[in-house]
């Protein structure tokens, strides 16, 4: 089996690959890689030492393995490749899974959508040329579920009346052009991809790890939310093994699965608990009774909380609002996944680990780091 992986140098990218080298029905494995000016061969340095880290001494060996490189950019026609690359590829593949996208939540509507629904229109443009298709793994996001609340199945839906920004908005739009491609199509949402459950590895910091790093501060006094409100996480190498599982599985037409916690998500009130646990016993501050845990309030007290702030004109509280308001209003829009279909993939329930052990090491591996990634920016175009 033939496989095109997009993204590979993304948040996931590490895990992703580590996962698809292990994968034995896998012949050859194309990582689809940014080309402009130098930047190429540094990224696949950076991979590589991500998946090693992330890999830790017992798979070091894998993590070496070669991969073929292929430049291109999903942002362009042709993805980007050199003439007779793009025809010469088609006949050869069996798989494309395209985990490229733009995850900045405070990215300008025409940057992600450039990105996020141009990118898979010009994916499932190379897919309509394979003749070998087995399917199209397309990596979306429990997300696009937007403000809905309740119980959310595992189908495409209708646009919601609204979203919490505008990533949302089109990686919704990015699954209605995959699902017109008419190819055998999968679509993978992920709920967020915290790090690894193994070592706490993360190889590019997301929102929900700053959000960490702005509590850790005391800089985040209150959250909005109800007494509904959970947070639904993953370790980032978890989902990477559904995945790549999920590669070996051929697939009829179209099929969407939750690969998230679904009923076991977190409550806000026992994650905020457990993060705090864990500050008191590592950190000066909190040891010391100098920081206090975050109120979860209303929208209404959290809207008034941000007007005051804005009024003191505190530079830096006003950057973390900014920031921290692109998707904590999600929590007030409280939602449980359905999970069957990705369990019926998997062949049982989702492998979840102890959330509370994962969540500490991504908290240590984060402080040790400075909360800085090296892969930076939250962008994988390729």
């Amino acid at each position: 089996m033939n496989v095109l992986l997009t993204g590979a140098t993304g948040s996931l990218g590490p895990h992703l690959v580590l996962e698809l080298l292990r994968a034995k029905e896998i012949e050859r494995l194309y990582l689809l890689c940014r080309s402009d000016e130098h930047a190429s061969s540094a990224r696949v340095q950076i991979l590589r030492a991500g998946m090693i880290e992330a890999a830790g001494s017992a798979d070091a060996a894998i993590a070496r393995r070669d991969v073929m490189t292929v430049p291109g950019d999903v942002r362009d026609p042709w993805l980007g490749m050199v003439d007779g690359q793009y025809d010469a590829l088609a006949p050869d593949l069996d798989v494309i899974i395209h985990a490229a996208a733009d995850t900045r939540f405070t990215a300008s509507s025409s940057e992600l959508r450039e990105v996020n629904v141009g990118g898979i229109r010009n994916v499932v443009g190379l897919a309509q040329r394979c003749p070998r298709l087995r399917q199209l793994l397309v990596v979306s996001t429990a997300c696009v579920a937007g403000t809905r609340t309740g119980v959310i199945p595992e189908r495409l839906d209708a646009e919601p009346s609204s979203f919490v920004n505008e990533y949302e908005r089109t990686k919704w739009h990015a699954e209605r052009v995959a699902a017109g491609g008419h190819v055998p199509l999968r679509i993978a949402r992920l709920s967020t991809c915290i790090g690894s459950a193994h070592n706490g590895y993360v190889h590019r910091f997301g929102a929900i790890h700053q959000s960490f790093r702005w509590f850790m501060r005391g800089l985040i006094p209150m959250v909005p939310g109800t007494s509904e409100s959970r947070l639904d996480f993953m370790p980032s190498d978890i989902a990477a093994r559904w995945i790549a599982r999920a590669a070996m599985c051929p697939v009829d037409g179209l099929e969407v699965c939750h690969v998230a916690a679904g009923k076991l998500a977190v409550s806000l009130e026992d994650l905020i608990d457990c993060v705090v646990e864990h500050c008191r016993g590592t950190h000066p501050g909190w040891k010391a009774r100098q920081l206090e845990s975050p109120a979860i309030v209303t929208a209404e007290t959290f809207d008034l909380f941000r007007r005051s702030v804005a009024q003191a004109g505190d530079l830096l509280l006003l950057r973390v609002l900014e920031s921290a308001c692109s998707f904590l209003p999600a929590l007030l829009h409280p939602k449980v996944y359905r999970t069957e279909q990705a369990e019926r993939v998997w062949g049982h329930a989702l492998p979840l680990t102890d959330w509370r052990s994962t969540l500490g090491k991504v908290i240590d591996f984060g402080c040790a780091r400075g909360w800085t990634s090296v892969a930076a920016p939250e962008t994988s175009h390729a």
